[in-house]
């Protein structure tokens, strides 16, 4: 208090100084000079009174409400005073409290399927009855849409190709990026693996590498991503590189792939021949009987089905083949 009442007679005192100073007998620009200098002191002065008695929320930035106060009270000096005390009045009284949120950085929340408002219990069926609604928001059917990419591709694959035709624009670009993304993932892969095939000198390396090219190959018509003349290529592409990694090595799994792949050509006996290969490498007939049931059934050979279901544990299988191998079961010739 003591020091604002010092600052107030100062500038009183600095004020009357520069209104003197126009009535001394001397030189206009002296007269100038002085009443300048001493009004902008005075100025100054009442500037810095004027932010000490504002609320504390509104003395920020310090320097620029010290700035405002003095250009107004250096350049309207009969209307300041007034005029100050009328603006200390509103922002102490009549002004709501301002509070400052800084901006702060954060990271992107972890996505969920409880985020996607569904529940992992929720299976294929339940999200492809979401993307099948048009009845339903664009949102709730985007969320069942982000659910079903991280499901496995065989899955959601089909359901993003359908999604293709959808009349919601969001939905269409979506499943078109996701699709388009998959598939250079894997031409990529395929890329990368076939120059170090072309440098590998290894038999075991490229025994590998192309096993792998055969599971690449295989993924695109598997996954249901090439139709037509390049479901036919990759298929060729997986038996010649399958073919090609069994000449270096055995290897029971890949002799499952083969037979699977030549399933897809229609090669029924060369597929068949291949599974039982498997087998007598050691796969277990769990793996194996499944395929051959299905080559029966292709064949019409009823019996042969039942047989070759009959192997399978109940206990150690899927549902969907658990209830094939009940139906077989109790089936009758």
């Amino acid at each position: 208090m003591l020091l604002n009442n010092k600052l107030i007679l100062a500038g009183i005192s600095l004020e009357s100084a520069a209104l003197a100073v126009l009535n001394q007998d001397i030189s206009v620009p002296l007269q100038l000079f002085g009443y300048v200098s001493l009004h902008a002191a005075a100025s100054l002065i009442v500037a810095y009174l004027a932010l000490l008695f504002l609320p504390s929320q509104y003395r920020q930035p310090k320097l620029a409400v010290i700035g405002l106060f003095f250009l107004f009270a250096f350049l309207v000096p009969f209307l300041t005073i007034i005029t100050i005390i009328a603006i200390i009045i509103t922002t102490r009284y009549f002004s709501k409290p301002v509070i400052y949120y800084p901006f702060i950085k954060i990271g992107l929340p972890q996505f969920t399927l409880g985020s996607a408002g569904i529940r992992h219990t929720l299976g294929e069926a339940a999200i492809q009855t979401r993307l099948n609604t048009p009845g339903l928001s664009t949102e709730v059917r985007m969320k069942a849409l982000l659910t079903a990419n991280i499901m496995s591709p065989r899955y959601s694959i089909p359901m993003l190709k359908a999604l293709l035709g959808d009349e919601a624009d969001d939905l269409r670009l979506l499943a078109y990026g996701m699709l388009d993304n998959r598939e250079k993932t894997l031409n990529a892969l395929i890329h990368d693996l076939l120059k170090k095939l072309s440098t590998c000198n290894s038999p075991d390396l490229k025994h590998l590498y192309q096993k792998q090219l055969t599971e690449l190959y295989w993924a695109f018509v598997y996954e249901q991503l090439a139709e037509g003349d390049m479901r036919t290529y990759m298929l060729n592409q997986s038996e010649k590189y399958a073919l090609s990694a069994l000449e270096i090595k055995e290897d029971g799994d890949l002799w499952v792939l083969l037979a699977q792949i030549l399933v897809k050509q229609e090669k029924a006996l060369a597929a068949e021949a291949a599974f039982k290969h498997a087998q007598r490498l050691g796969i277990p007939a769990t793996r194996i009987s499944p395929y051959l049931a299905e080559l029966a059934f292709l064949k019409q050979n009823y019996p042969q089905v039942r047989k070759y279901l009959s192997e399978l544990q109940q206990d150690n299988q899927i549902r969907p083949i658990a209830n094939i191998v009940k139906f077989w079961q109790g089936a009758r010739t």
